[in-house]
């Protein structure tokens, strides 16, 4: 609920300063546009009725005087007459350019020529030198009816300036919009990630909260079985006097190991700590080994150890010893044809502290990149019958050794698990 909300409460907030900022251009242009074509149209009125003037007389003494007094009344910037080469024939801003070809004129070519087959045009609004300056042409006609020249009449547009320097503040606006978009998406994402961490979290402790409650009835239908094997075996012994056949001593071993596991399983909703003692990595591991010995050979995998000269750690040895079985019997499930299972040691430092790394690989077909963020939680599985438990056990025992689990990327077929531990 908390998520939909944000998702929503940022879409609208995007929404709303998107359409505030495509507002202001929409009402930009549409200033623009409305300003340039009111301009434009009272040029081309003033263009046509001068050339109307002219008809016929333009050459004459007295329509420099004329067009003089037009462009004053009427606060235009030039007015010039042109013929069909572009050369001016008459220019009331720059009287000394007459007789003379502007190549300033060439961009509006095409307006003027069209002017000399008779449609009055004008050109588009262009900036020069501080100036907003736009041009209306309209045909001069002779005696005979004919365009013999061209009249612009061409003014500045002031208030186009005060347009710009709004387009420059609405971009300095818009700019700061998207960052201000892109810090609420940040953010909100952010929040959304640091939700969604909170309630995986809470989730985790309830699930490890209703382990918990069910241990007490768990415990009693598993460890009262495992008991009466316990005493069915001491029997056994003493009916047979097999006092010195060890497959008792394994029974009783097994036995009680086993009962320590599912306490140890039980207890993960508990935050009871375990005895911690220095553990000799090599033998522990050897032990495991040895336990599941039948198992590797049964299924022909090479089992390569490198374990010398490892200090010890401190740590529970039924817990760590429960880790490393965990992490054998995952490499033995993903060989069920043979292969490699290989566990070596070393120690490095890392600031103050020494750290013993260990190893545990296997040439199984490897955890998927999308599975391994998620390995280590508790209940998932990639197995068919797979309790989603060991793993997670494998974590939990390490971090609360003040130590790291990881799954290392070989770039090989096969996993590797690196188990970085305190000594």
């Amino acid at each position: 609920m908390m998520r939909r909300f944000t998702f929503w409460a940022v879409a609208f907030t995007v929404l709303i300063i998107l359409v505030f900022n495509l507002s202001g251009w929409l009402i930009l242009r549409q200033t623009s546009r409305t300003l340039e074509q009111e301009l434009g149209t009272r040029l081309q009125s003033q263009a046509t009725t001068l050339a109307v003037i002219l008809a016929g007389k333009f050459a004459e003494s007295g329509r420099q005087q004329l067009i003089t007094e037009v462009m004053d009344r009427n606060d235009l910037f030039n007015i010039f007459i042109v013929d069909e080469s572009l050369r001016y024939l008459a220019n009331v801003r720059a009287p000394e350019q007459t007789g003379l070809t502007d190549p300033a004129l060439e961009p509006d070519a095409a307006e003027i020529l069209a002017a000399f087959s008779g449609i009055p045009t004008q050109s588009k609004l262009y900036a020069a030198g501080g100036y907003y300056l736009k041009t209306a042409y309209a045909p001069i006609e002779d005696s005979l009816g004919l365009a013999s020249a061209v009249i612009g009449v061409e003014a500045d547009a002031r208030y186009f300036s005060v347009l710009a320097r709004f387009r420059n503040s609405l971009l300095l606006i818009s700019g700061l919009s998207f960052i201000a978009i892109f810090a609420i998406v940040l953010v909100s994402f952010n929040l959304v990630r640091h939700t969604l961490q909170v309630e995986q979290a809470a989730a985790r402790a309830s699930t490890l909260a209703l382990m918990g409650q069910l241990s007490a009835a768990v415990a009693h239908e598993i460890k009262n079985p495992l008991a009466i094997i316990l005493a069915a075996t001491e029997r056994l012994q003493i009916r047979y006097g097999a006092q010195e056949d060890p497959t008792f001593g394994y029974i009783r071993e097994e036995v009680d190991r086993l009962n320590r596991v599912v306490t140890n399983y039980l207890s993960l909703g508990s935050t009871r700590p375990d005895q911690i003692e220095l553990v000799d990595l090599k033998e522990l591991i050897s032990g495991v080994l040895a336990t599941v010995e039948h198992d590797t050979q049964r299924l022909g995998i090479t089992v390569e150890t490198g374990l010398d000269n490892l200090p010890p750690v401190p740590a529970s040895r039924l817990a760590l010893r429960q880790a490393f079985l965990n992490l054998v019997l995952n490499a033995i499930q993903a060989q069920p044809n043979g292969g490699l299972l290989r566990i070596t040691g070393t120690t490095e430092r890392s600031g103050a502290r020494k750290l013993v790394v260990v190893r545990v690989t296997d040439h199984g077909p490897g955890i998927k990149p999308a599975d391994r963020s998620r390995v280590f939680q508790s209940f998932f599985t990639t197995k068919e019958k797979g309790s989603g438990l060991g793993l997670f056990v494998v974590k939990r025992v390490v971090e609360e050794l003040g130590g790291r689990v990881a799954i290392l990327d070989t770039g090989t077929a096969g996993t590797t698990f690196e188990l970085r531990l305190p000594t």
